[in-house]
């Protein structure tokens, strides 16, 4: 317990430095299990099945966890500020035991309508859904642990525990692929399942020991005064979130339909299409959106233009080159990671192909993150909501029309339309919502960023057809020229000076 008492609150810069290593620690021994998976199981109904039912419990508990950021931290934060620290604890306990409530109440329906529940959203023929009832009962097991550790990851980042969350995050994922080696031999796919739950189990007391030594928390419980007003921000939250949830599950329900392995293979591919926003965003958004809420509690609208362009315009320059180099190197990677007597050459053609579609424009994701945190620091919560529906009930038209032209692959397609429809789209709900928010630089700087990066991947996906050499050299020589290039165009235009400033701080810190 000494070890967890020196623990402590970190600043803002050391926080995202930290917190961006530790999660691309935890993150990456999390996509070896991927990779783990791919290798000893394939692509099969089993697998589909682990992914949709693991896939469909984290956008169930997202659709609660929402609140966590956009309404229940900034409130708790605003009671520190004005009540101290004993209301804002005793008003975050109170939400830790309605979700365990919640959490209790949902496993135990699950586990005995699961099946049926399971039958109404996907397409999986009823012979397999009573075949696997198991996997599906035990699956269901994660929405719980989904909700608390999500939860209690938001609390201690909102006390200035950046980096802790991911450091646990980290020993959770080494956890769970040790689980599935000493697992599998006996559980198949199954072990994938209870590897998973063990390794967040652990995650979940880790958690709560932290928060009771670390942060001197007291797990009282009284019922706190609840404004009227917050309810109304839950309310309109859990709305725009429940048409967010409706669209993410509506793509799953169609490619459960395609056939086995199709949604298995789409995960393969998003899995590598998602690193840098799992890897980054992520973290630099949890960060920065503490600071955002601190400067919008003290309505100082001119910092919070400065803080937004100056992490936002730091995501462009990290998430675009990213996603066009998974563009130039898409085949080459997912056949490094994946190819196996398990995944055949037609998968990795597969898998890579949803790759290619998705890393396009997974820098909208990094922007649409941070502009919902401005939204969330100033609780414009209702003028967000309508954006919030309309944008995904487009979602769910363009995604069902391209499914039905291009079959699976429409459901990348879909996004791909969306996601830069949506980046256009938000200058003018920023125009509307915060109009000090100057949205409009963010689409010039990001034009720019496009651009250079555009001409750096034609020019590598040119070179690479014409070397002879194995995937791993390909991508690794690929790698290299484009990262030279990029900092030696940030040197000479000057393009990001955030990012010379983090990794002169990392560098002090750890040289």
């Amino acid at each position: 317990m000494n070890l967890l008492r020196s623990i402590r609150s970190e600043s803002y810069k050391r926080g995202t430095a930290f917190s961006v290593l530790f999660n691309i620690l935890s993150k990456g021994i999390l996509f070896v299990m991927t990779i783990i998976i791919a290798r000893y199981f394939g692509s099969n109904i089993k697998t589909d099945i682990y992914f949709f039912v693991f896939g469909t419990m984290l956008l169930f508990s997202g659709l609660i966890n929402n609140i966590d950021t956009a309404v229940l931290i900034p409130e708790s934060m605003r009671r520190r500020e004005r009540e101290g620290n004993a209301a804002a604890e005793n008003f975050l306990n109170f939400f830790l035991y309605i979700y365990t409530a919640i959490g209790i109440l949902f496993s135990l329906f699950m586990y005995f309508f699961g099946t049926g529940v399971f039958g109404l959203i996907s397409k999986f023929p009823e012979a397999d859904i009573l075949q696997y009832r198991d996997y599906f009962r035990v699956g269901s097991l994660f929405f719980i642990f989904h909700l608390l550790t999500n939860y209690l990851n938001a609390v201690l980042t909102s006390l200035r525990f950046f980096s802790v969350p991911m450091l646990i995050s980290t020993i959770k994922s080494a956890i769970a692929i040790a689980g599935i080696f000493l697992l599998k031999a006996d559980y198949d796919v199954l072990s994938v399942f209870l590897a998973g739950l063990l390794s967040y189990a652990l995650n979940l007391v880790i958690l709560l020991l932290v928060l009771k030594q670390a942060a001197g928390w007291n797990f009282r419980f009284h019922k706190p005064l609840l404004r009227r007003n917050m309810w109304h921000n839950v309310i309109f939250s859990e709305l725009g979130q429940a048409a967010t949830l409706a669209s993410s599950l509506f793509p799953l329900y169609l490619l459960s339909g395609f056939g086995s392995g199709v949604i298995s293979l789409m995960n393969y591919g998003k899995n590598i299409a998602d690193i840098p926003n799992t890897l980054v965003t992520s973290q630099v958004s949890n960060v920065s959106g503490i600071k955002l809420n601190e400067e919008g509690a003290r309505q100082d609208m001119d910092t919070m233009n400065d803080t937004f362009l100056k992490t936002t315009r730091l995501l462009l320059f990290l998430l675009v080159p990213m996603g066009f180099f998974l563009f130039a190197f898409a085949k080459p990677l997912v056949e490094i990671f994946y190819h196996s007597r398990h995944f055949s050459a037609g998968a990795v053609n597969e898998a890579a192909f949803f790759l290619k579609l998705l890393a396009v424009s997974l820098f909208t994701t990094g922007i649409n993150t941070m502009v919902t945190r401005v939204f969330i620091a100033v609780q414009a919560i209702r003028q967000a909501f309508f954006y919030q529906v309309l944008l995904n009930l487009l979602l769910i038209a363009v995604t069902w029309l391209c499914t039905r032209m291009y079959g699976a692959y429409g459901y990348a397609y879909g996004i791909l339309l969306v996601n830069l429809l949506n980046y256009i789209g938000m200058y003018f709900v920023c125009k509307w919502v915060v109009p000090k928010l100057n949205y409009v630089s963010l689409l010039s700087y990001g034009a720019v960023i496009l651009v250079i990066n555009g001409l750096i991947a034609a020019g590598l996906m040119a070179l690479a057809q014409q070397v002879k050499a194995d995937n791993f050299t390909v991508v690794i020589i690929g790698f290299l020229i484009y990262s030279v290039i990029l900092l030696l165009l940030n040197k000479v235009l000057n393009l990001n000076t955030e990012l010379s400033r983090l990794i002169h701080h990392a560098g002090k810190r750890f040289f």
